[in-house]
């Protein structure tokens, strides 16, 4: 994750196809977004062994199907109920939305502001504290996830904080798809998938019964949820086989978010909130608790990435760390620079509405449209130079790392927040940082989204 300067830079020749799912291109998906603009011509790109999926790189194409709710839906699965906000269209996605952008704005930002400051400021200070350290463990997920357990009132001791690390990460192979790809991922589970799912399933009985207690009438919600309607359409396909590892830390998430919505005693601003809109009955108590679960296993592992590729950015430019420490004006540019460049979540789908034509490529109504901020965002008809690192640009805020339009990430706000802070109190802190690469440095290959970031990172911090 240390690509020289110059666009196109990258050797690509021995590229012949671009298979989403292929560990290389999840390791160093550069050359391949070099290798998809090497041909002009190739404004829309057809997955391998597929008949319905098409990929999107170019800026302006991305940029457009990202605003277009007319003729591009979010609504990948077509469930009676769709599960989460970034599944919805249209007035279910207005009216839960409308809920939860609350918590992200400014004003409340600012209330929360000395608790974040005090969850960032004790991660920091853990990983100045040893000569060799882990970075996720103690620093990159830390802070998220202290973050969100503060704003929703969970739990925040060390150990419930790994926890839902490790349930965050279960949930995310689980749960997000950018599609199958030929016959790497079949379109129905085999037999022992459908045995293996059903048995976490009984396993998990207890906390199922718990959820209906806790939802009363509202519990058939979660089952609408989980209904497909048509089927005869191309629909994304999960890896089956994360399904059962994703059960129980799935439910232990909804559990938790049902007993903090249903506890009137808990003073939490976040909750508070939620009751409300549950009692003006503009919502549902399931709609608040997937939303809820929704911020929390999604926007964490976003927010992870974006810290980890700062880090290691500055690590491995120690002339920039200074600068920076000399002027911590620049982190806002550079914060940007890192969300255009190191593209967290490289990948999103959509579902065209009716046939339409983009770059003189038809896609067929109920197609699913593969778009790779991560292409755009380096996209040298938008971004000089687009393959470099460069802070300075005029346009780098003009990236697509949030998305665009009416499903623009809720949580942007507190994302750039938390990172703002995080950055600020590292170089206010460290004199110096670097990584140890004697350790295994490895990249994120499991998450189907194009999760950009290593997995495991020592690192050396010195005050």
């Amino acid at each position: 994750m240390n690509p020289s300067k110059g666009c196109p830079f990258h050797q690509f020749l021995h590229i012949k196809e671009f298979d989403a799912l292929d560990d290389e291109a999840r390791r160093n998906p550069w050359p391949f977004y070099d290798w998809l603009r090497s041909d002009k011509k190739r404004t829309v790109y057809k997955v391998p062994h597929e008949e319905a999926f098409f990929m999107l790189h170019r800026y302006e194409d991305v940029k457009t199907v990202f605003a277009d709710t007319e003729n591009f839906s979010n609504k990948i699965i077509p469930v009676a109920r769709s599960p989460f906000l970034a599944l919805m269209d249209g007035n279910d996605h207005a009216r839960i939305r409308n809920v939860v952008s609350f918590l992200f704005t400014p004003k409340n930002l600012q209330l929360w502001e000395p608790q974040l400051k005090k969850v960032i400021a004790e991660s920091t200070e853990r990983i100045l504290q040893e000569e060799k350290i882990e970075l996720f463990n103690n620093w990159a997920h830390t802070i998220p996830l202290g973050t969100l357990s503060v704003l929703f009132g969970l739990n925040t001791s060390e150990k419930a904080i790994q926890k839902l690390h490790e349930d965050s990460i279960a949930i995310n192979k689980a749960l997000f798809v950018t599609g199958g790809t030929g016959p790497r991922r079949s379109e129905n589970p085999s037999l022992s998938e459908k045995l293996s799912i059903s048995y976490s399933l009984l396993k998990n009985l207890k906390k199922i019964w718990k959820l209906r207690k806790l939802t009363g009438k509202e519990f058939r919600q979660f089952g609408e949820m989980l209904r497909v309607n048509e089927k005869n359409i191309p629909l994304p396909r999960p890896n089956f086989e994360h399904i059962p590892a994703a059960t129980t830390p799935m439910l232990d998430l909804m559990l938790a978010f049902a007993a903090a919505i249903r506890d009137k005693n808990q003073k939490n601003a976040s909750l508070e909130l939620f009751r409300l809109e549950i009692e003006k009955k503009n919502v549902t108590l399931p709609e608040m608790i997937m939303a809820g679960a929704f911020i929390l296993f999604a926007g964490y592992e976003t927010t992870a990435s974006l810290l980890s590729n700062c880090f290691v950015h500055l690590a491995r430019d120690p002339k920039l760390f200074q600068q920076i420490k000399a002027k911590p004006e620049l982190i806002d540019d550079f914060i940007e620079e890192s969300l255009r460049y190191y593209t967290p979540v490289g990948r999103f789908l959509r579902r065209a509405i009716r046939d339409v034509e983009i770059g003189g490529t038809l896609l067929p109504k109920n197609s699913i449209v593969l778009l790779m901020p991560g292409a755009a965002n380096t996209d040298p008809d938008k971004f000089e130079n687009g393959c470099a690192f460069e802070m300075t640009r005029n346009n780098n805020r003009q990236h697509l790392s949030f998305g665009k339009g009416a499903h623009f990430c809720v949580g942007a706000p507190l994302a750039r927040m938390q990172v703002t802070l995080a950055l600020t109190e590292l170089i206010k802190k460290a004199n110096s940082i670097s990584i140890d690469e004697s350790s295994p440095l490895e990249m994120v290959t499991d998450r189907d989204n194009g999760i950009l970031r290593y997995e495991k990172l020592y690192v050396n911090v010195k005050s």
